[in-house]
């Protein structure tokens, strides 16, 4: 969907400290074969600070810098993928009493790792509804170190790192500007995160830890592990196109990539394979592999450690990209405008 008029007006980020990938193995908690095979340097790991504190922490950051009073927001989205706190209980509404407060809608997005780049569309077409809706709050965070969940191993080839992150949408002002959003999904590879688990009773009631690898090698789909992943990166790399098409650019039209985070180079030269030989200088290989797969936020992190590191200039286009279970896709295109003062440019560029 194209936006008009829409931007980015403030960011902030909950980074936690690292714990590094030889540690891990020092310890007897991550394979040393797999750790050799794959590139993970490290991980973030937020100790006992819950999810949803890490996110608010975000959020102040991002209202601070946004040049928008709390009044102005009209709707807050909060993206998970892990457990926040207690069940049957509401995070978002945790998260809107400790930053804007009032009494505006807040939501719970529930689209895995792609739920920030989900939140972002529906956030811009929720302004857009209506005259009077000025500014959206965004947040995302998880923390993997409950003990259902052993970060180390628990998902294919992957590692899964603690953050937080915020945005603040505006429909007046910001750095950068949202063009568009376009999403998809393949609901008949659901399975591949399902595999052989009952839907009743669910596993966190009855205490059976998150093994996603599991699932994938019990997956029972009409297709093998191999060609679901095929099937994945071939929706994956249309969306990146079609989203390209339909802002009017073009592969080389883009600066940089805020990819999901993984280890392994060949899998993100797979990735990003419609933008050439050259693709992974697109990325942010170095910083995702220093983090660990930290859920919705890999897009939003990505983005604010290339502002904050000088890794964009005015009028640069990044391109955002998501996957999360379902399967779920969604790709974003932003372009900054100006570098905002508190990532170490000038002040943020107000729209006419």
């Amino acid at each position: 969907m194209l936006f008009h008029n829409l931007f980015l007006a403030g960011m902030g980020a909950y980074l936690p400290e690292r714990v590094t990938t030889a540690q891990a193995v020092a310890d007897g908690r991550y394979d040393a074969d797999e750790a050799a095979a794959l590139g993970w340097a490290s991980v973030a790991v937020a100790g006992d600070v819950p999810a949803p504190d890490m996110a608010i922490r975000a959020a102040k950051d991002a209202l601070a810098v946004s040049g928008h009073d709390n009044r102005d927001v009209a709707v807050l989205m909060h993206a998970t993928c892990n457990h926040q706190g207690p069940d049957m209980w509401s995070p978002q509404h945790y998260i809107l009493r400790n930053t804007v407060g009032g009494h505006v809608p807040a939501v719970e997005i529930r689209q895995g790792c792609n739920g920030f780049l989900a939140a972002m569309e529906l956030a811009g077409c929720y302004l857009g509804a209506s005259g009077d809706r000025t500014a959206a709050l965004i947040t995302s965070a998880d923390n993997w170190g409950d003990p259902l969940v052993d970060r180390w191993r628990a998902t294919p080839g992957g590692l899964f790192g603690d953050a937080a992150t915020a945005v603040v949408l505006s429909r007046e002002q910001g750095f950068a500007r949202l063009l568009n959003v376009r999403a998809t999904s393949l609901p008949d590879l659901e399975e591949l995160n399902r595999g052989g688990e009952p839907l009743f009773p669910p596993g966190c009631t009855t205490g059976r830890r998150v093994d996603l690898r599991e699932r994938a090698a019990t997956y029972q789909g009409g297709q093998d592990v191999v060609r679901a992943g095929a099937l994945m990166g071939e929706t994956q790399r249309a969306l990146i196109l079609e989203t390209l098409e339909e802002a009017g650019l073009g592969v080389g039209d883009i600066t940089r990539v805020a990819h999901q985070f993984v280890g392994d180079p060949g899998v993100l030269q797979r990735l990003l394979e419609p933008f050439g030989e050259n693709a992974a200088d697109l990325g942010v290989w170095d910083f995702g592999r220093s983090m660990g797969h930290t859920g919705a936020n890999d897009q939003t992190s990505g983005l604010f450690h290339l502002l904050t590191t000088g890794g964009l200039a005015r009028g640069d286009r990044v391109l955002l990209l998501g996957a999360g279970a379902g399967i779920a896709f969604s790709c974003a295109i932003v372009e900054i405008l100006d570098i905002p003062a508190w990532a170490g440019g000038p002040e943020p560029h107000h729209a006419a």
